[in-house]
């Protein structure tokens, strides 16, 4: 039989009247329930069932495992000062009893009100779930506002939806102590997701950059607009890529990298080498395709941002149409492509080894060996001497940053998310950076060289990945044989073999009236460092520290100015998630205390008292910053055609159906757009 619960509306201090009207509550898994109330004789509409872990408003106010609840007869004659707090008890009690509810009919009730519960008919038509299957009820489960707060913060540092689950099933006690399952807390995620780009994700990924630009007045945003007034290239850099720029932008690495959003784009990083040799991002690209006008596009706008400075050498990979733009655009900048030949030869020697290695292997008309040849002053190492690349060779760099972005990204995600996830990228790395800069300024390395007061000046000056560098130098030195020391005019000659090639001899010219020091194995030229036989001859003048002219500023601990550097960001919402997560430390802190002891546990009544005036003053504050922007909308882009290999199997496939439905074409732009300084964010054109 059906399992009745009677409420009923007692008489207030205002002396109203009662009478008698039903709603139908019914149990998701067959129960038909009935729970009657007393009202007045006019109306007054109850609205649709509050969620917040399937509880309602109430939720705070009536623990799941409330020992007045326990029980029908524990339930019974209890009053309730409001209808939502009388119906989150009653959820409360069908939840430990193992039903579910449901409103049904619905009544409308004037005057102020009381409830009472009158009578309960705990007799059911099915039976009832147990312990194991009641966090299952699909009235009981939602997600609570200090749920949906977690899985915000955890979500904006890029942890997965899944993890989440696991890890607030532990916090929790188990999967069973959740309110919501894995299906709620992914459909809540997507709602997110969904709520974030209601205007359009190409529309809220430049708003978030908008953002940004007000929050950092050097930030700089571009993009085009196609025909039909969608997105075509987006470009943006912050103001502290552009000081990076300034200080370490010799040499630009330039790599597209693909999948990392859902509409195909490819993905531009400029990046370089800072001062510790790691990474250091310039900006990021987001390209409509791949023609030679789109990568003109943005190395003008980059050129633009970074107060036309040019890099000496570009890094890239072989692509033709990026390769004719930089070229167009920075055709004094040296090109260094993948198929790198690492031996350290001339010029001379390189020939002779080429010519034999292709008549060897019979490849004297390959035409792939004959047009890699004829880019062989992009590439060969004996054509790239001298040139100063950082430690540059080809894009294998390029693509370890590739690598470790795409841990930050998903082909499904959004431009918006895409953009923020790239913001994540580049607080990894400028943290990797401050942590190795303290190592650097604050320990000094053991000396184990020998030449004790060259080796300490090293280590006072560079950074502790360069020094290392410098220190292999200096060990080199007990390796070098001296083989003589001409004169010419004011220059002395210094000749040196090393142990193991006595055939290769190198020469050092010193100019003691600069003083002027140069060694033909040019590693200084390309590296910035000096070579082992460079050492070598300071070692026979007796110096006791590297001579200026031989000191990059670029590898000095000094390099770049700490004290105004931003170490966090507190623009948009991260005041609100960085409030959270202070109250979450506060409160773990509070949490292990009170568990301890049971007579402490009762500091959750105190928890409970403070949740309720929390509520009270929340849900009397009116939100007047909710208002739509009138704004042209830029619209989402097409999936893109990339040059990068299809997927095989299914995706392959549909791949080609989209290729066929279209791609918008791009509005040219002549030049670039100008540049406003101070808002530095400009719209596309």
């Amino acid at each position: 039989m059906d399992s009745q619960s009677h409420f009923t509306v007692g008489e207030d201090d205002s002396g109203s009247l009662s009478e008698e009207e039903y709603f139908r509550v019914s149990s998701p898994i067959g129960d038909d329930e009935d729970e009657s109330f007393h009202s007045d004789s006019e109306t007054a509409e109850t609205g649709e069932e509050t969620h917040g872990n399937g509880v309602g408003p109430g939720q705070e106010t009536c623990e799941p495992d409330a020992p007045g609840f326990r029980s029908t007869d524990d339930f019974l004659d209890k009053v309730f000062s409001t209808e939502e707090d009388a119906y989150a008890a009653y959820k409360q009690f069908a939840r430990l009893r193992g039903f579910g509810v449901r409103k049904g009919d619905v009544a409308r009730m004037n005057g102020l009100l009381v409830w009472k519960v009158r009578r309960i008919d705990d007799n059911h038509n099915h039976p009832l779930a147990t312990t194991m299957f009641r966090h299952l009820l699909p009235s009981h489960r939602n997600l609570s506002d200090s749920d949906k707060a977690q899985v915000d913060s955890l979500k904006k540092f890029g942890i997965a939806t899944s993890k989440i689950m696991a890890y607030m099933a532990g916090q929790s006690g188990g999967y069973g102590m959740l309110w919501f399952t894995k299906r709620d807390l992914y459909n809540y995620v997507h709602s997110q997701r969904i709520a974030q780009i209601n205007n359009g994700d190409a529309a809220a990924a430049i708003s978030y950059l908008e953002g940004k630009a007000n929050a950092d007045m050097m930030t700089v945003a571009r993009y085009t607009k196609t025909t039909e007034n969608q997105l075509g290239s987006l470009f943006w850099a912050d103001g502290q890529m552009m000081a990076d720029y300034q200080l370490f932008g010799d040499v630009l690495a330039f790599d597209a990298t693909y999948r990392s959003n859902k509409y195909k784009k490819p993905l531009v990083v400029f990046s370089g080498s800072n001062h510790h040799k790691q990474t250091a991002i310039f900006g990021f690209a987001l390209l409509e395709d791949e023609e030679v006008r789109t990568y003109k596009w943005v190395s003008l706008n980059i050129l633009d941002v970074m107060e036309n400075k040019k890099p000496s050498v570009v890094v890239t990979d072989g692509d033709k149409a990026m390769r004719a733009a930089i070229a167009d655009v920075l055709p004094l900048a040296r090109k260094v492509f993948k198929k790198a030949v690492y031996a350290n030869l001339d010029v001379t020697e390189f020939e002779e080894y080429w010519s034999t290695a292709v008549e060897s292997l019979g490849l004297m008309n390959n035409s792939w060996v004959k047009s890699t040849y004829e880019l062989r002053h992009s590439w060969a190492t004996a054509y790239l001497r001298g040139t100063f690349c950082v430690g540059y060779r080809t894009t294998s760099r390029c693509e370890g940053i590739n690598a470790f972005i795409k841990g930050f990204l998903k082909s499904t995600n959004s431009l918006l998310e895409l953009v923020q996830s790239l913001d994540r990228v580049v607080k990894d790395y400028r943290n990797n950076e401050v942590t190795t800069q303290f190592y650097s300024s604050y320990y000094t390395p053991v000396l184990t060289t020998g030449l004790d007061n060259i080796e300490l000046f090293a280590a006072k000056t560079y950074t502790r990945a360069v020094f290392k560098e410098v220190r292999k130098q200096i060990k080199g030195v007990g390796s070098l044989l001296f083989l003589g020391k001409d004169s010419i005019s004011t220059t002395s000659v210094y000749k040196f073999s090393s142990v193991g090639n006595r055939r290769k001899v190198r020469k050092v010219l010193y100019d003691p009236s600069e003083p002027k020091i140069e060694c033909d194995c040019m590693l200084w030229n390309s590296e910035g460092i000096p070579c082992c036989h460079i050492f070598c001859v300071m070692k026979y003048e007796g110096w006791d520290e590297i001579p200026p002219g031989l000191v990059v500023r670029r590898w000095c601990k000094d390099a770049k100015e700490w004290t105004a550097s931003k170490t966090c960001d507190l623009s948009g919402n991260s005041n609100c998630l960085l409030r959270y997560g202070a109250l979450c430390s506060a409160m773990s802190v509070v949490a292990k205390l009170a568990s301890d002891d049971a007579a402490d546990f009762l500091v959750r009544d105190a928890l409970t008292s403070l949740a309720r005036r929390l509520q009270v003053r929340r849900g009397n504050t009116v939100d007047h910053e909710a208002r739509e922007r009138q704004q042209d909308v830029v619209k989402d882009p097409p999936v893109a055609r990339t040059k990068g290999a299809p997927k095989r199997g299914r995706e392959a496939g549909s791949s080609t159906n989209a290729e066929l439905g279209g791609v918008g074409v791009a509005a040219l732009l002549v030049g670039i757009p100008g540049t406003r300084r101070g808002r530095a964010f400009l719209k596309g054109r």
